[in-house]
């Protein structure tokens, strides 16, 4: 039986966190699903868990490393004609892809739903409601998990030479804007609680203007240029008025 939806959860090496992101599927999602895990660790540390929860497992090899590839694996690999994205480190509420579903069944070719931030002190609901096509031209807000994408829909797969925001270019390349729906829901939680302070996690974070300008370049929107010249400055890179003009190019 070809399944209602199909579920897409890159891994590596946190199999713990995994057990936990697999477990929470079957509390939200009643209709037919699959799974699909994408080990981005060679030595399969994944298998284990995947055979657990009778997931499609797939153990990556070579230099096609990182998210988007193996998300894009499971792209390849799903037969659903809905696909839902989860990052190992996260986990779905129950009913939560039960609401998305719902939505798409009524003719949402994307839904989204709210999320909750998961901090070691506390957690906190993020609601969603807001996220608009003028707002994402700007800025993501609307994270892997909380949302499901007809297969239809899907122009181009996630950008595997982008360094950061891939998920944020995957959305902009194939959101249907005129069936595009937000569900007054807590879809998934983001796990933020890991440390967020290493070196290279630093210099990663300090590169983001250059996905930003990618993401602007593609997507150009002269008339959010002021919008866009703020979210650069916030990350560093100060543009003077008037650059951001005609395509969004510098």
């Amino acid at each position: 039986m070809v399944p209602e939806v199909s579920i897409v959860v890159p891994t590596y090496k946190r199999p713990a966190k995994l057990e936990r992101a697999l477990a929470s599927i079957k509390p939200a999602c009643s209709v037919p699903y699959e799974v699909l895990v994408v080990d981005d660790c060679p030595e399969g540390s994944a298998f284990e868990v995947a055979k657990a929860f009778a997931a499609v497992y797939v153990c990556k090899s070579g230099q096609n490393r990182g998210l988007s590839a193996s998300r894009n694996i499971g792209i390849a690999l799903s037969r659903a004609e809905r696909l839902v994205f989860l990052d190992d480190d996260d986990f779905f509420s129950p009913g939560g892809l039960d609401m998305l579903y719902l939505a798409s069944k009524s003719g949402a070719s994307f839904a989204f739903g709210d999320c909750s931030m998961l901090h070691p002190t506390e957690k906190i609901l993020t609601r969603l409601s807001g996220a608009s096509r003028e707002q994402l031209l700007v800025c993501n807000q609307i994270p892997v998990g909380a949302y499901m994408i007809n297969r239809g829909c899907i122009r181009r797969t996630f950008d595997e030479g982008m360094r950061s925001h891939e998920d944020w270019e995957f959305i902009l390349s194939n959101v249907n804007w005129s069936s595009f729906k937000h569900v007054a829901f807590d879809v998934v939680t983001i796990d933020k609680t890991e440390n967020q302070s290493t070196s290279m996690q630093a210099r990663r974070r300090s590169l983001f203007w250059l996905d930003f300008l990618s993401v602007y370049s593609r997507f150009p929107a002269p008339e959010l240029s002021v919008q866009r010249q703020s979210m650069l400055a916030k990350l560093g890179l100060h543009i003077e008025s008037g650059q951001l003009q005609g395509g969004d190019t510098i």
